[in-house]
């Protein structure tokens, strides 16, 4: 009996069996069983429903439906799988006391001819019918809707001996197959979905205050009153509209006077702080179920400039000085009626720096945001110099405090639809914030799309890895990879390789807002990946499920390829390199949309449902509705490669509300123009990278564009326009553009002068904010280009 192994489990870190063939359990023998499963005689929900799903899942495996019964009515001479906390769990278990384990902890062991499946009074039970039946029997939950069920008539348990708490307590994904959060839309689910996704977070044993579909009976979300930015923009606590008019001292002096609008808390007034907490305590009576309360900062500068805030900042070196002096305030007074209430804010802009000498008390909770960082590179090592500093904010913030909770990013929230090459640091950096006393870790993915980047397997991966961070990565991916996609596994994750090492060499920064994946996916990355699909594809070609997986997941792909249509063709003509792309994108296009609505895809950028007319602003397709000018008079007779003509199509589509809109222009050189309003100063006209139209070289070139604004008076600045290089991560020139220069109906002409441009230079105009009756608009006709000798 004497040989101890670890347990062939993913999943369970503090796992061991005792080998012995003569104690393995016989669940079922061809489909029948003697075996009762045994509730406590007062069970609570959750441990009907651990019963209930043991039993299902069972008779799914075994084709044996085993009775429950509570433990006054189960037959002693019956082998028995025993749940929750009862007298026969104690009597098997001397010693166990399920309220002194930590939170979801489970207990899995067995005993004579009996299993035990018990844990922690909230969720333990559940958990650990969870973790038996996909570590021990076989089953994969792949997605809400999916599931692999081995069928085995004959089920055999070896001896089990588990006892495991979860390091990180509160875990969250935020996809749309797990999460319900406050950023989902909710129109794209139906009540029974919302239901479902609540039953697969339970499942994956999430347990993260975003997953508010888990139903009760399943154990609930943890509770986090408010959510975030609770001072009084989300959920306020003392907002604005209730409290300014009697109370402005309550709020930030800025620039002078208090500010209602776009404002924080006056942190060290008394009587505010007096208010907060009667505010916070009831509250927290309303919501008894919850475990944190979040007192935090509105999503915008604003912070107190008044004299005693500044001074206790000046004295801690970080506006964080006033806000932990404040929350631990409130966190102390809470305490008294509530010792088990965390008190959550959050580190964050102007606040992430930690403060010199105080400390967050043991009742609080510091949340940091990664939203600054590239994620191509890992937080731990990163060279990036938003990694460096999060990394020095975060390790600092872990000496002080007793407790962190990390919000990470984890996709591409301005295109859902986009390869993210991220997948290689998502294991790392989950480790990272653990082994920094990480409580709490919210993974915030694609939640309004069914349609991104591999997004069903960085559900199922990052639950894993958030239920046990020790858990092997490499045989996570390839269970589900192999299990989901079958024989297009292993083509599946060379793709996912193929994109992780394109976005490692381009050595630039990948963060979670790109706009696409020009500069650092190459046409070179594009093919490679293409021809993996193809194998993928062709490996599954005679199983209609997994054909349609693995179609589905090119989408991502075939996006690329049309967004980036005629550059990467043009380029594979310059270069003679193949292009693997599709020959006629307008039916390609078609094909696109026909499957996005198939998949129901959502949304395709958070907050931004898919159009029905998703792609018209593709270059190509642009191209086809408007027509080409004639060349600009300085570029005429020049030899075609040494001059660029940038127009409509040229330029990367903005999805700021009201930014700009294409409309017609007779003055225009092709007739049509880009019209930005007076209302903002985004960058609403930003070309693509030179390196689409081959300056690959950082030849020098003149730099021109032709404008014109709608204004009333001559005077001030109508616009900026410049050039960038994302390389280089500097300006290489901006001008303001005055009104005088540029009023009236007819096109001016702006020369930017010569530079040496590389292949992630790009021209940029803006607008400048006017009043209406001053400046209305600015236009943009054109850019041009000339190669100088």
């Amino acid at each position: 009996m004497g040989i101890v192994i670890c347990c062939a489990s993913l999943l369970v870190a503090v796992a061991t069996v005792v080998a012995s063939a003569d104690q393995e359990l016989t669940l079922s023998r061809d489909g029948q069983s003697e075996y009762v499963i045994v509730i406590p005689t007062e069970a609570t929900p959750v441990e009907q429903t651990a019963a209930r799903e043991l039993r299902e899942h069972l008779a799914q495996v075994t084709g044996a439906t085993l009775p429950v019964v509570s433990a006054g009515k189960s037959a002693n001479d019956k082998p028995r799988i025993v749940l929750g906390d009862g007298p026969l769990t104690r009597e098997l278990l001397p010693g166990f006391e399920p309220a002194k384990l930590s939170p979801d902890a489970v207990v899995i062991k067995t005993v004579g001819r009996d299993l035990i499946l018990a844990g922690h009074p909230r969720r333990g039970t559940l958990y650990a019918v969870y973790t038996f039946l996909e570590d021990t029997v076989g089953i994969r939950w792949w997605t809400a809707s999916e599931t692999h069920v081995p069928k085995q008539p004959t089920l055999r348990v070896p001896p089990l001996d588990v006892a495991y708490a979860p390091k990180v307590a509160d875990r969250a994904t935020r996809y749309l197959e797990t999460s319900d959060g406050c950023f989902t839309n909710h129109s794209l689910v139906t009540e029974d979905e919302q239901r479902t996704m609540g039953v697969f977070s339970a499942r994956l044993r999430l347990n993260g205050h975003d997953h508010y579909s888990i139903p009760d009976e399943y154990g609930g979300p943890n509770g986090l009153i408010g959510w975030v930015h609770t001072f009084y923009q989300i959920n306020g606590l003392l907002p604005v509209e209730k409290y300014f008019d009697q109370h402005p001292e309550w709020y930030s002096l800025v620039k002078g006077e208090r500010r209602k609008q776009y404002s924080q808390l006056c942190l060290t007034n008394a009587e505010m702080r007096e208010e907060m907490v009667r505010v916070v305590k009831e509250r927290i009576r309303a919501n008894p179920g919850a475990t944190m309360i979040s007192i935090s900062q509105n999503d915008w500068q604003g912070y107190c400039e008044c004299e005693s805030c500044q001074a206790l900042d000046e004295r801690e070196g970080s506006h964080a000085g006033t806000l932990i002096h404040f929350i631990n305030a409130v966190a102390q007074e809470v305490e008294k009626e509530f010792p088990d209430i965390l008190i959550e804010t959050l580190a964050y802009q102007y606040t992430r720096k930690p403060p010199l000498h105080v400390r967050p008390r043991h009742n609080v909770v510091i949340r940091l945001c990664s939203i600054e960082c590239s994620f191509v590179e890992t937080l731990a090592e990163g060279k990036d110099e938003a990694n460096v500093a999060f990394r020095e904010d975060m390790e600092a913030w872990s000496r002080i405090s007793p407790q962190l909770y990390i919000w990470d990013y984890v996709t591409n929230f301005r295109e859902y639809l986009a390869p993210h090459p991220n997948f290689h640091v998502l294991a790392p950096n989950l480790r990272y914030f653990v082994r920094h006393g990480a409580i709490g870790i919210f993974e915030q993915g694609d939640s309004g799309c069914r349609v991104g980047d591999f997004v069903r397997l960085r559900a199922w991966y990052l639950a894993h890895l958030l239920w046990n961070p020790d858990a092997d990565e490499q045989r996570l991916l390839d269970e589900f990879t192999d299990g989901y996609y079958g024989p297009a596994g292993p083509y599946v994750r060379q793709i996912l390789g193929a994109m992780s090492e394109a976005g490692c060499r381009a050595g630039i920064p990948i963060r979670c807002f790109m706009s696409d994946t020009r500069g650092w996916l190459t046409l070179n990355d594009m093919n490679r990946v293409m021809k993996l699909f193809e194998q993928a594809a062709a490996a599954v070609a005679d199983d209609p499920v997994l054909a349609q997986r693995v179609r589905r997941e090119r989408l991502t792909l075939d996006h690329v390829w049309l967004q980036r249509w005629d550059t990467l063709r043009g380029e594979a003509r310059r270069t003679g390199v193949e292009f693997m792309g599709p020959e006629a994108p307008e039916a390609a296009l078609v094909e696109f949309r026909e499957l996005l609505e198939k998949h129901r895809v959502g949304e395709y950028r958070q907050g931004h449902r898919m159009p029905a007319d998703f792609g018209s602003e593709f270059p190509f397709f642009l191209r086809k509705r408007i027509p080409p000018a004639e060349p600009p008079e300085p570029c005429r007779g020049r030899a075609q490669e040494d001059w660029l003509d940038l127009q409509e199509a040229d330029y990367i589509p903005r999805t700021e509300a009201n930014s700009y809109r294409i409309e017609k222009d007779e003055a225009a050189s092709n007739g049509f123009t880009r019209r930005m309003p007076n209302t903002h100063h985004i960058w609403a006209c930003h070309s693509y990278p030179l390196g689409d139209y081959g300056v690959t070289d950082g030849s020098r070139w003149r730099v021109c564009l032709q404008v014109r604004c709608d204004a009333n008076t001559d005077e001030g600045t109508a616009m900026t326009v410049g050039v960038y290089d994302d390389a280089e991560r500097r300006s290489i020139v901006s001008k303001s553009i005055p009104v005088a220069q540029i009023r009236g109906k007819e096109y001016r002409l702006i020369d930017l002068g010569v530079h040496p441009l590389g292949s992630l230079a790009y021209a940029w105009a803006a607008p400048v904010v006017r009043e209406p009756a001053e400046v209305e608009a600015v236009y943009v006709d054109r850019v041009f280009m000339l190669r100088e000798k």
